[in-house]
């Protein structure tokens, strides 16, 4: 559960939750954490994330970032995934590849 990790920053934040930049506690990589809440949403919908879950569990890919742990409380989904930040040429601007 999220006690396995410290929440570090806000990244992101959109219509379905918010998604933090993480660090697991017993090995310290760095991951993405994205937090989407119940309320508001329909038992059906509900049901649909958890299969939407289950399937980016089951995505391996070297191009699509990998999902490394799930859980949900009475309140929330959290999907941890790997975090990648890149820059590119001479920008500093960086961007944050979330898939969920």
């Amino acid at each position: 559960g999220v006690e396995n990790y410290h929440v570090i920053e806000l990244v992101g934040e959109g219509s379905f939750g918010k998604v933090y930049k993480g660090r697991r506690k017993f090995t310290g990589q760095t991951v993405a954490m994205k937090f989407i809440l119940k309320h508001g949403k329909t038992e059906k919908d509900i049901q649909n994330l958890r299969q939407e879950i289950e399937i980016l569990r089951k995505l391996k890919h070297e191009n699509i970032i990998q999902m490394l742990d799930s859980f949900e409380s009475p309140l929330e989904f959290c999907v941890v995934t790997e975090f990648a930040q890149r820059k590119f040429g001479k920008s500093q601007s960086s961007w944050y590849f979330i898939l969920t």
